[in-house]
């Protein structure tokens, strides 16, 4: 996960849209379907993203360490999963959702949903994140099925077209983050090769959804 601003540093602009970010967060997981069956499916792996991360051999977190942070963030992203150490998928694991990149409570379901995706993947399939396949099989799904490639979020993006447009999104948006990914070494080709050599199985692979639309 990037760095993103201490408490502490904030102005006084982005100390009203962490505030504002954290209402929106809270309002969504009681109202958001999406919110609440991404919780309830992650919570059934005994991963519960409202629960305070707890202390393992390998980790120096303490019980109080939030599983959700609401931060202001380098412009580069609105959002990103910290996955745990290896052996240890039901712990340590944190969301990022950066305040001052979200304008909008549909930004922030979408992201939110995204990076709950990514969990849900981490804790069911122990994905290994170092491997750019793992990595692309992830991405693709979390871009198909959090609602991060919808019409609304593509328009406006001014990406505009209608034959096979939701899958055009989730290949574009699975490059983008596999070449941040080390192992990738920021090589564009590599990625494109990666992301299209496990698209069409991870596309159909919506669990924990019975299907999308």
């Amino acid at each position: 996960m990037t760095s993103y601003v201490p408490r502490e540093l904030e102005t006084p602009q982005e100390t009203v849209e962490r505030e504002r970010c954290e209402q929106w967060t809270h309002e969504l997981f009681r109202t958001s379907p999406m919110v609440r069956f991404m919780a309830k499916h992650l919570s059934l792996l005994d991963c519960d993203p409202l629960s305070p991360r707890t202390p393992t051999p390998s980790s120096s977190t303490t019980p109080t360490e939030a599983k959700l942070v609401i931060a202001p963030c380098p412009p580069t992203i609105a959002g990103g999963f910290s996955p745990s150490a290896a052996g240890e998928p039901t712990s340590g694991s944190s969301i990022l959702l950066c305040s001052n990149q979200i304008m909008s409570k549909a930004h922030l379901e979408d992201t939110l949903a995204h990076e709950m995706v990514h969990w849900f993947d981490h804790c069911r399939f122990l994905v290994d994140w170092s491997n750019l396949r793992h990595h692309a099989c992830s991405e693709i799904r979390a871009a198909s099925l959090s609602g991060d490639c919808g019409w609304a979020r593509e328009w406006q993006r001014r990406n505009y077209g209608f034959k096979l447009q939701h899958q055009k999104c989730v290949k574009r948006r699975a490059v983008i983050s596999i070449l941040a990914n080390p192992a990738c070494n920021g090589d564009k080709e590599k990625a494109e090769r990666t992301v299209d050599e496990v698209f069409d199985s991870c596309f159909r692979d919506t669990r924990p959804f019975d299907e999308i639309y």
